[in-house]
C-alpha cells in the first residue's frame, strides 16, 4: 500500500481552514461536515481506524489531532456500506411510491361523484 505523505494527511486541515476563513457559509458547511463526520464515525481512537500507509509517528502526540481530522474529513469513505444501504432503502421506498401511484390507487371517480352530488 502507498505510504501517505504529510501533505496528504494535512490537506483536509488546510481545506477546512481556508473554507472557514473564506466566508460564513463555507464556515457553516465545514462545521456541518465535521459534525456529520463526528456523529457518523463516532468516538474512536486512532488505533481503530485503518492505518495502512500512515506513518506510525502520526499516531501519537500533536500530529494525532491532524490525523483524527483527516479521518473525520473522509467519513463517507468509512460509512460507505451504511450509506449504500440507506440509498438502496430510499430508492426502494421511492419506487414503491411511484408504482403505488401508477396503479390508480387514488380513486378520483369517488371525488367526482361527491362533487356532483354537492352541486
Amino acid at each position: 500500500m502507498k505510504t501517505r505523505s504529510s501533505f496528504e494527511i494535512c490537506l483536509p486541515l488546510v481545506v477546512f481552514g481556508v473554507a472557514c476563513l473564506a466566508s460564513l457559509p463555507t464556515l457553516i458547511l465545514s462545521l456541518l461536515w465535521l459534525t456529520l463526520g463526528a456523529c457518523s464515525v463516532g468516538h474512536r481512537s486512532l488505533e481503530e481506524f485503518p492505518a495502512d500507509g500512515i506513518p506510525r509517528h502520526w499516531l501519537r502526540g500533536p500530529r494525532s489531532v491532524i490525523l483524527w481530522l483527516y479521518h473525520l474529513a473522509w467519513w463517507p469513505w468509512y460509512m460507505r456500506s451504511e450509506l449504500q444501504q440507506l440509498g438502496g432503502s430510499i430508492a426502494n421506498a421511492l419506487s414503491k411510491m411511484r408504482h403505488h401511484g401508477r396503479n390508480g390507487t387514488t380513486d378520483t371517480s369517488s371525488k367526482r361523484r361527491t362533487h356532483d352530488e354537492e352541486g
